[in-house]
């Protein structure tokens, strides 16, 4: 367990009421994909809770200009409905959406990604 998982642990995580976006990398060997966003995604005690997992990048895809202005995209539409109450964001962070998008998967990333 990294960090973020050691840290609140399954219990603390189970308490989280709020609604929550992860975005994994599932080659990160930084903060392990599985051990990391997975385990804290499968804990997460709010029903709104979304995983975009970025097949094939590592943590540093952050500095990767067309991966960060992907995950701004996530971020903005998930804080424009959440915070900003822009009621049409949820579209731009939904399964549909990321399902067009080559090298992301919606949730949990098993292996199973077909390119599209």
């Amino acid at each position: 367990m990294d960090m973020g998982a050691w840290l609140f642990g399954g219990r603390g995580l189970k308490a989280v009421s709020r609604p929550t976006l992860i975005i994994g990398a599932t080659e990160d060997t930084e903060c392990f994909y599985d051990s990391e966003a997975v385990y804290i995604f499968d804990h997460l005690g709010v029903t709104e809770r979304y995983l975009i997992s970025f097949i094939g990048q590592d943590h540093y895809m952050i500095f990767q200009d067309d991966q960060a202005s992907i995950m701004k995209h996530f971020a903005t539409a998930f804080f424009g409905y959440y915070f900003q109450g822009q009621e049409n964001y949820p579209k731009y962070f939904s399964e549909d959406f990321i399902s067009r998008l080559n090298g992301l998967a919606w949730g949990v990333y098993k292996g199973e990604y077909v390119r599209r």
